[in-house]
């Protein structure tokens, strides 16, 4: 059964504007160390934009936004050997999860020339 879906877009510009490529610390509160890690391998800000995205497009998915307890570094979009992109969740982010009743997340990422699009749906 479908529990949610969601979608969302960011354009390149957002990272341009706010500096993500220098601006380290920053970056550290967006993003987990392990997004990082992939991130640096292929210095690509397609890369922060598609999973920028895919972070709104989980809350719009379970239907809350960002409030205290949720921390966008909880919600973490990594990938498979083969380049697929997957969900893991930590902390409260997590909670309001198992509490949905979500137990498989399913995800896809995009790129255009100005920006990158992530769709999220949840399964309970």
């Amino acid at each position: 059964m479908i529990i949610g879906i969601g979608c969302d877009i960011a354009n390149f510009n957002i990272a341009e504007e706010l500096n993500w490529k220098t601006d380290k610390k920053l970056m550290s509160r967006v993003f987990s160390a392990s997004e990082l890690e992939i991130y640096y391998r292929h210095d690509k800000l397609t890369y922060l934009t598609g999973r920028f995205a895919a972070k709104e497009a989980v809350l719009k998915c379970i239907g809350t936004g960002m409030y205290d307890g949720i921390s966008m570094k909880d919600i973490e979009i990594l990938q498979l050997k083969n380049g697929k992109p997957i969900i893991e969740l930590r902390g409260e982010i997590k909670k309001i999860s198992h509490d949905l009743g979500i137990k498989k997340w399913f995800i896809s990422i995009s790129h255009s020339t100005k920006s990158s699009m992530a769709y999220v749906i949840a399964e309970g």
